[in-house]
């Protein structure tokens, strides 16, 4: 497995998150850094007794992370630690940096922990906001999932791909390969999330394993362009509204099926991976919960979570995930992202957003 995080991604615009890391420069806080440094790396037999006891005076936690996911882990987590009160702010990760360094501007230390995506990390890296930090759990993961000073442990993945409606369309006519999906019967009747995160990774999965000539043509079979996101297009392919999608998350069909939606998933070919993880701020104001969550969202327990309720595939290296893709690229790791993400979005603006 390739190692996590070698360059700095943003959804839209790189100036948005490194103007955010120069605003935290230099900044001065009022949290003890010493004080999370050492509940951080706590590993006495007493640990767990540790953790509650702080966990208990602390009473509360403030968690960032970037979408509804979370909510049936912190459920969970809530009914094993019911004294404390767990509050969750959700936002893309431009703006979660964002927020985060207006906040620390003005000497506010609200965040505890984070559940974020890969390229999210970075950044907060890089303004010296992490913590290293240690968990039992973290034996169950490859090394590679783990940061170098061990400032964040990557948990789960998620994967792009072709989502349908089996109603519509039936599994054994359904494509199996992108190749496929030049097939002349499919002109017209697929759909693509527009969202720019979206189409742009998808187009670059598809630029690294079947080259730029493909996606030109593939662009010539009037896709149906859908400016909305992926769990808003996944709802299309359950109302038939989209029968099939070429990009959905793996995770929104799965819990669409869930649901009892005749739906499904599957890869075809090398797909774009998204790796999401957890990390503690270097400020933060209860440090004893936010290790007591830390440690839970790397289980077992939280990790069939992820993995059975929300479609997500588990990084734990005893919950290997059957349907996962053969190939599975992380792009965010390429030595020279930042230009390739350029021009993929000046590929798909030619090639698919023109259409609109």
């Amino acid at each position: 497995m390739p190692r996590f995080i070698s360059t700095v991604f943003c959804r839209w615009s790189f100036p948005v998150l490194i103007g955010a890391i120069l605003c935290l420069s230099g900044v001065s806080y009022g949290a003890d850094p010493a004080t999370v440094a050492k509940i951080a790396a706590y590993d006495k037999p007493d640990r767990q007794a540790f953790l509650e006891a702080g966990a208990r005076k602390e009473g509360q936690l403030q968690v960032y992370t970037v979408g509804a996911q979370i909510d049936p882990v912190v459920k969970a987590f809530n009914i094993k630690y019911p004294f404390l009160s767990v509050r969750v702010l959700k936002n893309d990760v431009p703006q979660l940096v964002r927020r985060l360094a207006q906040e620390y501007k003005a000497g506010v230390h609200n965040v505890d922990v984070f559940e974020i995506d890969d390229y999210g990390m970075r950044p907060l890296l890089e303004a010296k906001i992490l913590a290293p930090f240690r968990s039992p759990e973290m034996s169950s993961y490859a090394s590679d999932s783990i940061e170098t000073e061990r400032h964040w442990v990557m948990m789960r993945e998620d994967y792009a791909s072709l989502g349908f409606n089996t109603d519509a369309i039936p599994l054994d006519t359904a494509p199996r390969t992108n190749r496929d999906l030049l097939d002349q019967k499919w002109r017209g009747r697929m759909g693509i999330s527009a969202a720019p995160s979206s189409i742009v990774l998808w187009v670059g999965a598809l630029v690294m394993s079947e080259g730029e000539d493909f996606v030109r043509k593939l662009g010539r079979q009037e896709l149906r362009i859908y400016n909305l996101g992926g769990r808003a297009v996944a709802n299309l392919v359950v109302s038939g509204e989209a029968p099939v999608v070429v990009n959905n998350r793996r995770s929104h069909i799965y819990a669409s099926r869930k649901e009892g939606a005749k739906v499904s998933w599957r890869a075809l070919g090398p797909s774009y991976t998204a790796v999401s993880g957890t990390a503690l701020p270097i400020r933060a104001n209860n440090p004893h919960a936010a290790m007591l969550f830390i440690d839970f969202l790397l289980s077992k327990e939280a990790q069939r979570i992820y993995a059975h309720e929300l479609g997500y595939a588990s990084m734990r290296k005893d919950m290997l995930s059957a349907d996962a893709p053969a190939e599975k690229l992380y792009l965010t790791l390429r030595p020279d992202f930042p230009r390739e993400y350029e021009g993929w979005t000046r590929l798909t603006d030619t090639v698919f957003r023109r259409v609109r």
